[in-house]
């Protein structure tokens, strides 16, 4: 247990370390390569991503993901096969089947299946590897830390800590993949509806920050509520479809509601340390810190269950603000 401890707290320094990470350009498409530079940080979604020109930062989530290119800030990245063949002036965060690093990068936080750091890669600070089969052969100043089944170390390192898995625990290894691809998923979801609808993720937002035990409070009961109305409407043939369109809007505001609270214990983090950062890092730390928060043993699920309800709660109220206005523009107009 105190060696895990030691692996999620590497993962939150590195992940807190401050980040000038400013705009975000949306792309997708089957098969998406980057030709020209971009002076931005990129999210990229689709089948083959190939970065053949400078970027500032990318967060990606394909197949196979090849960055060929110097980056500028920070690679957020998740695929069936990764190769990071240029230099990343920032951190790496990898989760995918087969990854290889061949460039150059401040941290490294790396989970999947075969991972590879090869001779040409020279890692400035810290590495967190978690994978079937780690081979490093390149070099890491700080420290190098490996769960894996199979490690091979023909580089070096400041120091090395390796925790064997056994195949006994593979599937648990799986698992335990397949959950962080599901929260980065949702990380990346977090950061879309942050981009594309700053007005109404603020305005739900500041109603986490206004009387905060209060919405707490009415959102574990509109919850309860809401569960026990669609309940009651499905038990009828004629309100199976109304049930069923309300049932898919309140699974949508449940997912949605801890985006919120993380951007507000984002800030309040990086507030308490005097740290600045863009709204779009506030909110990855957020989540982070958050969904950390939540793996906690007992407690975890204390603290999800407060942070779901001040969320719903919330969503609740800024809905409930926005309906009163239309009505008043409506009156008025009148």
């Amino acid at each position: 247990m105190e060696k895990k401890n030691k692996i999620i707290l590497s993962l939150i320094l590195i992940l807190l370390l401050p980040s000038n990470v400013v705009g975000l350009k949306m792309l997708s498409g089957d098969q998406l390569r980057v030709d020209s530079p971009i002076e931005d940080d990129i999210f990229a979604t689709g089948g083959t991503i190939d970065i053949n020109a400078p970027v500032d930062g990318v967060v990606i989530a394909g197949g196979n993901i090849n960055i060929n290119a110097p980056v500028n800030g920070d690679v957020f990245v998740a695929g069936s096969q990764i190769s990071v063949n240029s230099d990343v002036k920032g951190k790496i965060v990898a989760i995918g089947g087969n990854i290889d690093i061949k460039g150059n990068a401040k941290n490294v936080v790396i989970a999947g299946g075969n991972i590879n750091i090869h001779s040409t890669a020279i890692i400035g600070r810290d590495a967190v590897i978690s994978g079937g089969s780690v081979n490093n052969a390149g070099k890491v100043n700080g420290n190098l830390t490996v769960r894996a089944e199979k490690f091979q170390n023909t580089g070096s390192a400041g120091s090395v800590e390796f925790i064997k898995s056994e195949g006994s625990q593979s599937f648990q290894r799986t698992m335990g993949i397949f959950r962080i691809l599901i929260t980065l998923g949702f990380l990346i979801l977090g950061i879309i509806i942050l981009k594309l609808f700053p007005v109404q993720f603020f305005k739900v937002e500041k109603e986490i920050r206004e009387s905060t035990i209060l919405k707490t409070v009415v959102g574990f009961v509109l919850i309860i509520v809401s569960a026990v109305v669609i309940i009651l409407v499905a038990v009828t043939l004629i309100g199976l479809p109304v049930a069923a369109i309300i049932a898919m809007l309140f699974i949508i505001a449940l997912m949605l509601s801890t985006f919120f609270v993380s951007f507000t214990l984002g800030k309040k983090i990086l507030d308490q340390f005097r740290l600045k950062a863009s709204d779009l890092w506030i909110f990855v730390v957020g989540f982070i810190i958050l969904n950390l928060l939540f793996s906690i043993p007992y407690v975890g699920g204390l603290i999800q269950i407060v942070a779901i309800s001040l969320g719903f709660g919330a969503v609740y109220f800024a809905l409930h603000a926005a309906w009163q206005s239309m009505i008043h523009r409506g009156a008025s107009g009148q």
